[in-house]
């Protein structure tokens, strides 16, 4: 008999830290919440009304853009005491075409393109999801399905996410999608047990997909959080609130970052439990008030590692994006990797940090997340994003031969003409992604 000894080296993370990746994850409204409740739980975190020292964010109010009345982005002034001062309001009913419109390109789009747009959005009903079918919006328009489908995909990928869905469960997915946070058992709770999940039948949904109840529970809380009915702040008559995590300002030539997070310093130490502490000769007290101290000093500590962290990221990004924040040019070629390597941190505490976070800037807001593509191909002026990759292939096959339509491999070609080396099957998804059907489908034999 043999016997091996292997000496392995593993890594594993304390829960303090896996608690602190947590904080950093965390956007603005979840940390607020975070921090009410350990306020509730723990004594020696103490919480006062007035801000606590001077707050870096106070000159913020007169900054947070709102609509004007030609629907674009804005900035004016709020009052202090105004509970929403640091909230811009998302636009009401009569301006939903113009938030919408607002996050396209126009200059990417023919006539036909941008005036489809607009009578698809007039179609959406209450809840925000499209339920016309393809073809009857084809015929009222006079456009071709396959344009009517690619225009569909497009207007699918704006704010607020799951708009433009089917049915419910479409809506659900795509917001999980959106967010990052889908899995193939959140897939199947949604799109076999939705019934199962609003009768409360955990039971069913455990044995049916062979996972434990509380996993079950775990993703239906997660589920909860999704919004069913994406348009829900624009037809109530209320204005629905957007939360900016970070703001860009720029004053003359110069770029300020701040993140929207004063309230935060009124919360600290309390002090009256702290002195009983000192003064008490009951050492289970002492034992206790001391833990709740170690818990209260990381909390604050790791907050204002997530403050630093988030900061320093957006510093990075500011730097490569800056003709898009300035002049709203496209966006660069950025991956995660790319501000991990400039910032000196790994790539993981990037993807927490943008993690559900949005960024204001002059030009309006933006979630961070979707200021990331990568590029799809190198070009003698620098790196191709997929967005200019679609650009062309929807040029191409405007005007290609009807006749004789181009096939994927022959749009690669032609990309490749251009310097843009990309292969037949990324031509293929890109296609697919667009919405518009193959050369066999898109033949016109008249």
């Amino acid at each position: 008999m043999n016997l091996n000894l292997t000496l392995q080296q593993r890594q594993q993370m304390s829960q303090a830290q896996i608690q602190s990746l947590e904080i950093l994850a965390m956007d603005s409204i979840e940390l607020n919440q975070f921090l009410k409740t350990e306020y509730l739980e723990n004594p020696l975190l103490d919480h006062s009304e007035e801000p606590y020292g001077d707050s870096i964010a106070e000159p913020l109010s007169a900054y947070y853009g709102t609509q004007n009345s030609s629907g674009a982005a804005g900035f004016s002034s709020v009052d202090d005491d105004d509970d929403h001062s640091r909230d811009f309001a998302a636009p009401k009913e009569n301006l939903l075409r113009d938030y919408l419109l607002s996050q396209l390109d126009s200059r990417l789009y023919s006539r036909q393109e941008w005036g489809l747009f607009i009578y698809l959005i007039e179609c959406l009903d209450d809840n925000g999801l499209f339920t016309m079918p393809v073809k009857e919006a084809a015929e009222k328009t006079g456009a071709s399905e396959s344009l009517v489908r690619q225009c569909l995909v497009t207007l699918q990928q704006l704010e607020p996410y799951g708009i433009f869905s089917a049915d419910l469960k479409d809506c659900l997915l795509r917001q999980l999608d959106a967010l990052d946070m889908n899995t193939e058992i959140l897939t199947l709770m949604i799109r076999c047990h939705l019934q199962d999940i609003a009768d409360g039948k955990i039971s069913n949904i455990s044995r049916n997909l062979h996972i434990p109840t509380i996993e079950v529970r775990k993703n239906i809380e997660l589920i909860a959080r999704l919004n069913p009915h994406p348009l829900s702040g624009f037809h109530s008559g209320e204005n629905s609130f957007i939360i900016p995590d970070i703001i860009l300002k720029k004053e003359s030539s110069d770029w300020s970052i701040q993140l929207n997070d004063s309230w935060i310093e009124n919360y600290q130490v309390n002090d009256y439990y702290l002195k009983m502490m000192e003064t008490s000769t009951d050492p289970d007290l002492i034992t206790y008030f001391k833990s709740k101290l170690t818990r209260v000093q990381f909390i604050l500590d790791s907050i204002e590692q997530r403050r630093k962290t988030v900061i320093s990221i957006t510093n990075v990004i500011l730097d490569i994006q800056l003709d898009y924040f300035e002049h709203h040019a496209s966006l660069v070629p950025m991956t995660m990797s790319d501000v991990a390597e400039k910032a000196g941190i790994h790539t993981s505490t990037v993807s927490r940090a943008v993690k559900g976070k949005y960024l204001q800037y002059p030009g309006g807001s933006i979630f961070m997340k979707n200021l990331f593509t990568a590029p799809v191909s190198s070009h003698e002026q620098g790196n191709i994003t997929s967005a200019l990759v679609k650009q062309y292939i929807k040029e191409y096959i405007a005007a290609e031969n009807k006749k004789k339509p181009y096939s994927d491999q022959a749009l690669a070609k032609l990309l490749e003409n251009q310097d843009i080396k990309v292969s037949r099957r990324a031509v293929a998804k890109y296609r697919e992604e667009l919405g518009i059907k193959g050369s066999f489908d898109r033949r016109s034999y008249q």
